[in-house]
This record gives C-alpha cells, structure tokens and sequence, in this order.
C-alpha cells in the first residue's frame, strides 16, 4: 500500500511540473513572442487560464496528498489539566485493550479512582491480560483486590528507577499496539499516544523496558526466596 501510494504522489507531482512548465512556456510566448518567432505579442492565450487552474489545482492536491500522508505518521496528544482528565483518559485508554501492560514510578492513582479501579477488575476476570510494573512494591490495599481478580505485578526493586511512565495496550498481538506517553503535571500533563504507524521505534523501545523489567522483578523474587 505505500509503495502504491508513493507512486501516486509521484504522478501527481509529475503532472503538477509538466502543467506547471506548460504554463510558464505559454507566459514567456506572451512576454517574449520572438522565442516563437513572432513579430507582434499575442493578447492572450485561449487555454491559459484554464492552464493556470490546473496548476493551482494540482499544487493543491500535491499538498493534501502529503499532509493526509504526513498527519498518519503523527502521533495524538491529549492535554489535561485537571488529575480527574486523566483518571477519565485512562480508562478509556485501558478499556480499548486487549491487553494492558502499566509501567509506572508509583500507581496511587489507582486508588484515587474506583471506577477505574472496578475496570481493571472486570477485565482481569474477563480474561484480559493486566500487568503493572513498578520499581518498588505496591501498597497491600491497593495491590490484594487487583492480585485476587488476576493482575499480575512485577516489582523490579530499583535503586534508580526509570523516568519513563507509559501503558502498552494490545502488546500481545504485533501491529495493533498502542502506547501512552505521559509526561508533566496538572494543568500541562501531557500524554502522547503512538501507534504502529506514528511510533513503531517508540513502542518496540517499550516493549524492550517491559522485558527487562520483567527480567528483573523475576530475579529480585528469586533472590528474595533464596534468601529464605
């Protein structure tokens, strides 16, 4: 599909270069009527403002094609100035998934809103794959409901935890992935959300850090039970 597309952008520009030269030709005959060997000017040319339209026309569809080819490759950003905006993006976010994977400093959050609390749950019991990483262990009020349902937490016992605060959803099946940046604070908390086209490098990156995460909160676990 894209190299189909490219091609049809590749038309368009080359008519929109011939139009635009036959224009120019038929300019420069009325300016300058001895490069066709003519002693007196033309008054006009028959077909020039027709000619002329063309070319503005082209130029216009040159640019449509390219925006609505560029907006793709464009990530959606959602500004939210209030905590209560971005409870409500969250669960919207997570309920799109199939598959949710949090990675976050700290998930307080979760317990300062039940509807989203109750949303995970639901989808946990539907057979939905929930999973939250996080550097340090979740408080037992907030972590025992979620664990009972079927969320599974990875505890990765950093001493420098990430900076990166971001929720995979549908991780499991390639392409269909879609990834929630959040960065700042209320009332400039800014979430970035990259899909397969907007951010294939940025959601192959993620998934990477939830590997490794992973990776580590099973070796911290076993080190702890060794210790026992």
């Amino acid at each position: 599909m894209q190299r189909i597309l490219k091609h049809v952008i590749y038309a368009f520009l080359s008519i929109f270069v011939l139009t635009a030269v036959m224009c120019l030709l038929g300019l420069g005959s009325i300016w300058w009527p001895e490069l066709r060997g003519a002693k007196d000017p033309v008054p006009s040319l028959p077909y020039l403002g027709g000619l002329l339209s063309v070319v503005i026309l082209d130029a216009i569809g040159i640019i449509i094609l390219y925006a609505e080819k560029g907006v793709k490759y464009l990530p959606d950003v959602e500004i939210d100035k209030t905590e209560e905006d971005t409870l409500k993006f969250m669960q919207k976010f997570i309920n799109s998934g199939s598959s949710v994977t949090i990675v976050s400093n700290r998930v307080a959050w979760l317990k300062k809103s039940e509807p989203i609390t109750k949303n995970i749950k639901d989808m946990a019991c539907r057979g939905t794959l929930l999973e939250i990483i996080t550097p340090l262990a979740v408080a037992p009020e907030i972590k025992d409901p979620l664990e009972q349902a079927g969320v599974q937490f990875f505890v990765t016992q950093e001493l420098q935890p990430p900076e990166a605060r971001f929720t995979l959803i549908n991780g499991q099946r390639s392409g269909a992935e879609r990834l929630a940046i959040a960065r700042g604070s209320h009332p400039d908390h800014e979430i970035t959300i990259f899909d397969n086209n907007s951010g294939p490098q940025i959601i192959a990156m993620a998934k990477d850090i939830i590997r490794k995460s992973k990776a580590l909160s099973e070796k911290a676990t076993s080190d702890a039970r060794s210790l026992v």
